[in-house]
């Protein structure tokens, strides 16, 4: 089992360094997102850098500092990663990330928000009025969890078309939680 890092101290913004060549990148809707959950419920992710400064997990939370005019922020330094490690570690934070979402516990716990009367907005969750208004109140097109299994001894094959990978894995992972046996074919 490796070490846990838990030596954060407080740098100075302009001691650190974007990796100039992150393959994730941050829309500025997205920055500010994080800045708006930063200020709401500050800062408890710190920025992990290199023995020289460099990020190797952050720069969202970089450049939401920036957009905060923050002078300091808390940061981890993992100078005893080599070269490989730290480029394998920046791109494993962001891709161990991706899972899709619960649709109807996240629903729930959205309603309970909203209920909260009015303590906390549930746009400051980061998802979009529009996707909130879509979870609380879905449209009355059967959509896949309304399939019941048809209990029968026979197979039936159903053929989902999706727009992209990302679709594709969510309709996946939806289904398999179903208990629906599934094979993807590639698109």
């Amino acid at each position: 089992m490796t070490e846990l890092k838990d030596n954060v101290e407080r740098r100075s913004l302009d001691s650190i360094l974007p990796y100039g060549e992150n393959p994730k990148k941050h829309p500025d809707e997205q920055v500010d997102k994080i800045a708006s959950s930063i200020r709401r419920f500050g800062w408890d992710q710190p920025i992990v850098v290199d023995g020289e400064g460099t990020i190797i997990k952050g720069h969202g939370r970089y450049q939401a500092a920036q957009k905060l005019g923050l002078d300091e922020v808390p940061v981890i330094e993992q100078a005893d990663l080599s070269e490989a490690e730290a480029r394998a570690a920046r791109i494993a934070d962001n891709k161990t990330a991706e899972s899709p979402w619960n649709d109807d516990l996240l629903a729930s716990e959205l309603e309970l928000l909203e209920e909260a009367n009015g303590e906390i907005e549930t746009e400051v969750t980061g998802f979009e009025t529009d996707e909130i208004s879509d979870l609380l109140e879905p449209d009355d097109e059967p959509g896949i969890g309304d399939a019941e299994p048809l209990g029968l001894d026979e197979e039936y094959e159903v053929i989902v078309e999706v727009d992209n990978e990302q679709e594709q894995e969510q309709v996946y992972q939806k289904l398999i939680e179903e208990g629906y046996e599934c094979r993807l074919n590639s698109m």
